[in-house]
């Protein structure tokens, strides 16, 4: 592939994160595809390496109960069968919680798909906006 083209498709996918479109989103990784946060999961829950399967129910998760959510990407460099992204995310909710955060996301694709992405963030923000949440009694 192209780098246009890969740049397109990690386009698109930052654009269904947005969204929070995830059908839409895993129709463009490939099934032995995964997502790393390189934190520790002992020290960060986040942290660790997922399959597809995982890295789904990490996103769904953690993305849907936001009452609004935006991930705005700001760059996007490409080589190859790489594509970096810088981007931050604002989200509010569910009820008064906010969250903003930094990201750098490195992506690799394969014949068309997104095959591995690691991603790095602020885990400190993940974890001022989990503390914002009301926990149920």
């Amino acid at each position: 592939m192209s780098t246009d083209k890969n740049k397109e498709i990690v386009r698109n996918a930052c654009q269904y994160i947005s969204d929070r479109d995830f059908p839409a989103l895993f129709d463009l990784i490939d099934e032995d595809g995964t997502w790393t946060l390189p934190n520790r999961p002992d020290r960060f829950a986040y942290g660790g390496r997922y399959d597809k399967p995982g890295w789904r129910n990490l996103l769904e998760g953690f993305l849907n109960p936001f009452d609004e959510f935006r991930f705005d990407v700001h760059t996007l460099t490409a080589e190859e069968d790489r594509v970096v992204v810088e981007a931050t995310t604002a989200g509010v909710g569910p009820g008064e919680a906010k969250y903003n955060n930094n990201y750098l996301l490195m992506f690799k694709l394969r014949d068309g798909k997104i095959y591995e992405v690691t991603e790095s963030l602020d885990p400190f923000q993940v974890l001022v906006y989990v503390e914002q949440i009301p926990t149920s009694s």
